[in-house]
């Protein structure tokens, strides 16, 4: 079982980090899966945020992704950030863009990568009202500006639920030919966001579908939009949303999620019975070996699935988050239950052409 993907998977190295430097935080958002506001208890502190940007380093990784809560609340993060671009790592800062302008400067001296700030709307009242604070809307789109007059990497991470389905193409004619890109992703139920928001299942294959439309209409150049790993892999006729070939979850392989308690767990999605170690208690790399070597059994419908052994299942955080096994939030899936009979290719001969596309409209992107 995994056999050709596993195997891939394990022998890939460490790329990302994406770390919650603080669980503070200046908005409310109704989607947080967080459940972000006030400090984490026993967060680290100055001298454990250094030491383990050194020790990232020493284990391989390639880049820093700083985020929160709000990660430019923490009143050392650009002391925390130095301290990675000292050690030759990429430096990314998820941000809802609130407090930008006051920490423009800093974040230009820093040299930083990449600015992604959450926009949920293309409209004030719908984003203000997903993020729980009046006038975030205007701050946002100030935050934009004034990155694209600095000539910093920008991009705009969406968050979609029954909320701001409708927002997507208003969001799209805000940052057409303006070099930001753009990650859309689903809120699922996790933190403080009810599963009652979350959208089903044919809307999920429709806001699929509008991303690959929107990439075929306007080129990455144009619109720069992709699609996160929650939204679904191995479609026979959506083509691959993400910038990589899919083969498998990568919580734990190339990515790694940091609690701001020195909690480590293979990504920020998975809830705390995925916490391997604390690095106050073990060093980052032996807690890095034991979640290598971490494999979950497929359940409900991937059991029988006839991509299993390249997708492993999909992304792992979505299919806890959601709990529907039987029905999960998979393009696959859903293309089975509702096209199975119109598809004129044999089994075999379907799942071969499902893989080969998948690798190929991957590494066309990469």
């Amino acid at each position: 079982m995994f056999k050709f993907a596993s195997r891939v998977s394990t022998k890939l190295k460490p790329i990302c980090a994406v770390w919650e430097l603080t669980l503070k935080c200046n908005s409310k958002c109704i989607h947080c899966g967080s459940n972000a506001g006030e400090k984490r208890p026993g967060e680290l502190n100055n001298e454990e945020a250094l030491n383990l940007v050194r020790e990232l380093k020493s284990c391989g990784f390639k880049g820093v992704a700083l985020m929160g809560g709000e990660p430019l609340l923490r009143s050392d993060w650009f002391e925390i950030a130095n301290e990675v671009k000292k050690n030759n790592l990429e430096l990314s800062i998820v941000t809802n863009g609130l407090t930008l302008k006051e920490n423009i400067h800093k974040i230009k001296s820093l040299g930083t990568d990449c600015v992604s700030i959450s926009l949920d709307a293309g409209t004030e009242k719908v984003h203000d009202y997903l993020r729980g604070v009046s006038g975030s809307f205007s701050k946002v789109i100030e935050a934009l500006n004034i990155l694209e007059r600095t000539a910093i990497p920008t991009s705009i991470i969406t968050s979609v639920s029954k909320i701001n389905l409708k927002e997507i193409d208003k969001i799209k004619k805000m940052i057409i030919d303006r070099n930001i890109a753009w990650q859309i992703q689903v809120s699922t139920p996790i933190g403080r966001f009810p599963k009652k928001l979350m959208i089903d299942r044919t809307e999920f294959y429709n806001l699929a579908s509008y991303i690959a439309n929107t990439v075929k209409k306007y080129g990455y150049k144009r619109v720069p939009l992709i699609g996160a790993h929650c939204l679904g892999h191995y479609s026979r006729f959506i083509p691959n949303l993400g910038l990589s070939p899919w083969i498998g979850c990568q919580a734990g392989k190339t990515i790694l999620g940091i609690q701001c308690n020195g909690n480590i767990k293979g990504c920020l999605t998975l809830p705390d019975s995925f916490i391997e170690g604390n690095i106050r208690e073990e060093k980052l790399s032996i807690i890095l070996k034991r979640l290598r070597m971490k494999t979950l059994e497929p359940r409900g419908y991937c059991q029988k699935c006839d991509v299993l052994e390249s997708c492993m299942g999909g992304c792992l955080g979505t299919a806890l988050a959601v709990n529907e096994f039987e029905y999960p939030y998979c393009l696959r899936a859903i293309e089975n239950e509702h096209f199975l009979t119109k598809f004129p290719l044999t089994s075999k001969v379907d799942t071969i052409f499902s893989k080969i596309k998948n690798y190929y409209e991957g590494l066309s992107k990469i």
